[in-house]
């Protein structure tokens, strides 16, 4: 079995506009400024960037909290470097983020990571200087999203853990703190490794403990995981970063019904082109959320009024002053996100999944209104990663990843014709049928030739008829056993490679592979993956 790439319109469930955006870009350039892979996209996109003295002034604020906040994540010279390189101007941003799933949440948000920093160092090579940073996306509130990650044990046996915590609903999942459960699933991790490298796995997971937040032990997780490759991680929680983003916020605030009907016609326009709708926006409503009572909740328009949880109805003007004494009580959903993220950075390209991408296809209109420019959407590595007892059983087995996309019958299927005798069982009990009615015959001739043999011939029909019957039960055994082998190979194949019937990237967290491999396998996965490239990517470990 050999590496090799699958091209994502072979693989289930792969939204059509992120198709397009890799294959026929064409198709889709309506809706987006720059084709990801064609090499004069990146200096264009540059060239939009503003170097004004207003805008060095913000990025320049921006890189203080990156220093403040990367110093307490453990990040080393070279993500400082990189933040000097981000306030001087010298360098433009490569960007990505994700949810701070617990432990690092589904193994893709180590590949964003990864293909940030690839593309940013590629580009610098290239005379465009940029740093990858990282954004947390820590004022999402969806605790049910974060709160567990999915593992696979040493004998890639599926496993669940789950912060076992009660949180208050809408709560921004950055500001969330791990009560004293966190130890015990942290030891429940850390027992995964080899014990000569539990004092490894310790390090590694140092900054999930009890008070700190959800955003900060993924923080310090990233920089240990990434530690040398210079990656900066940006949690906009800040409240410095929320005075920075009034303007945009502003704007968001003041057009909120022109920003809603731009959005609802590239709704349309998008649904003409054949393509799904990934975000939805109810009726009246804008692109803010408000914090009330510590719960982040959308803001809508009524009339010429904006209520949440329809109470009572606040003015324009009232909620611009709110804006001006507590912006960090005002976010932007995930449309208006990318946007005050670009004001914030010097955004050249932004690494997304296939899903976020297609957000991307929506948001597009307002980066326009609002920015003037946009970023490449450029997408991220994606990866099965293959380890050795699983590369041996697909070898095996004569599998590739491609077979299990059709489900669990046609696998169980090809196993079964490399280790069970096809019929065997049946040709066993249709030969014991056999032999009963010819000893049954020949009994009833030698009765008639001699009445004595009858004795002897009936001994041997049942000594015969015996043998014949423990054969038959020993193959059911043998059988058996070998289906029981099958049922395992086919359950360390699923859980490993294609859990839930979908790609192991969305599932499994990373640090099982950590776990078995060592802490090199991010190194190992710098130089094993090609970059750029389209396709779905099967890495043999």
């Amino acid at each position: 079995m050999e590496p090799h790439c699958i091209p994502f319109t072979g693989i289930p469930h792969t939204p059509s506009l992120f198709a397009d955006l890799l294959y026929r870009f064409s198709r889709v350039a309506a809706f987006y400024e720059y084709d990801p892979f064609e090499p004069a996209s990146f200096s264009a996109a540059a060239r939009e960037i503003q170097h004004d003295p207003e805008a060095l002034q913000r990025r320049a604020a921006v890189a203080e909290v990156l220093a403040e906040q990367n110093r307490f994540f453990g990040g080393d010279r070279k993500t400082e470097e990189n933040i000097k390189r981000l306030r001087s101007g010298q360098a433009l941003a490569v960007v990505t983020g994700q949810q701070v799933g617990l432990f690092g949440g589904p193994a893709y948000s180590v590949y964003k990571a990864l293909t940030a920093i690839r593309l940013a160092g590629r580009l610098t090579a290239d005379g465009l200087p940029a740093v990858p940073v990282f954004w947390l996306a820590s004022e999402d509130h969806d605790f049910a999203e974060v709160n567990h990650c999915f593992l696979l044990d040493s004998g890639h046996q599926w496993r669940e853990l789950r912060d076992p915590s009660i949180q208050p609903g809408n709560t921004p999942v950055g500001r969330i703190v791990f009560d004293p459960s966190i130890e015990a699933l942290r030891d429940q991790l850390v027992r995964l490794w080899p014990a000569e490298a539990s004092a490894e796995a310790e390090d590694l997971l140092a900054g999930y403990a009890q008070d700190a937040t959800y955003a900060q032990a993924f923080g310090r997780l990233f920089q240990r995981l990434f530690a040398g490759q210079g990656l900066v991680v940006l949690d906009p929680l800040h409240p410095a970063l929320h005075a920075l983003s009034r303007p945009v916020l502003r704007r968001a605030l003041e057009e909120a019904a022109r920003l809603y009907a731009l959005v609802r016609g590239r709704d349309r326009e998008l649904s003409k082109g054949g393509y799904d709708v990934q975000v939805r926006l109810r009726e009246n409503a804008t692109l803010l959320f408000l914090m009330a009572n510590g719960r982040r909740l959308p803001l809508r328009r009524r009339g010429r009024e904006f209520v949440v949880e329809e109470r009572d109805g606040r003015s324009l003007a009232e909620l611009l002053d709110e804006l001006e004494a507590a912006p960090e009580r005002f976010s932007g959903n995930v449309l208006l996100r990318p946007v005050v993220q670009d004001w914030l950075l010097p955004t050249v390209a932004y690494v997304a999944g296939p899903n976020e991408a297609a957000y991307f296809g929506q948001a597009s209109v307002l980066y326009k209104e609002l920015l003037g420019r946009m970023p490449v959407i450029f997408p991220r590595a994606s990866l099965t990663l293959v380890e050795p007892k699983v590369r041996r059983l697909l070898e095996k087995y004569g599998l590739e990843l491609t077979d299990f996309f059709h489900g669990e019958a046609p696998v169980r299927a090809r196993l079964a014709e490399r280790h069970l005798p096809a019929g065997l069982q049946r040709r066993l009990q249709g030969g014991e049928a056999r032999l009963e009615q010819m000893l049954a015959e020949t009994t009833g001739e030698l009765k008639k030739l001699d009445p004595t043999l009858a004795g002897a011939a009936a001994t041997s029909r049942r000594k015969m008829l015996y043998q014949f019957g423990k054969l038959r039960r020993q193959a059911a055994r043998a059988q058996a056993e070998r289906k029981a082998i099958i049922g395992r190979h086919l359950e360390v194949l699923i859980h490993s490679l294609y859990p839930e019937r979908g790609l192991q990237e969305r599932r499994l967290n990373f640090l099982s592979i950590v776990a078995r491999q060592g802490p090199d396998v991010v190194e190992r996965l710098f130089e094993q993956v090609n970059f750029p490239c389209r396709d779905h990517q099967v890495v043999l470990l």
